[in-house]
């Protein structure tokens, strides 16, 4: 089985972990989410790096509209 990556990670977060929250764009609340911590122990990144990043993904994609 071949090991998702991080991008992946990233935008499977976006997408499916608090995206409804009224802080769902702050990358320092982001940064605490347990998923996000999770992606950080796992690709050995700052967890305040992976929460800019899905902050991104989110903006990008929309991701954080009409979620709950």
């Amino acid at each position: 089985m071949k090991r998702a990556s991080y991008r992946e990670a990233i935008a499977w977060v976006a997408e499916c972990d608090s995206g409804g929250n009224p802080d769902a764009l702050d990358y320092e609340v982001v940064a605490d989410l347990i998923t996000a911590c999770l992606v950080a122990d796992v690709f050995d990144v700052a967890p305040e790096k992976v929460g800019k990043d899905i902050v991104a993904y989110r903006k990008k994609h929309e991701a954080w509209k009409d979620r709950s």
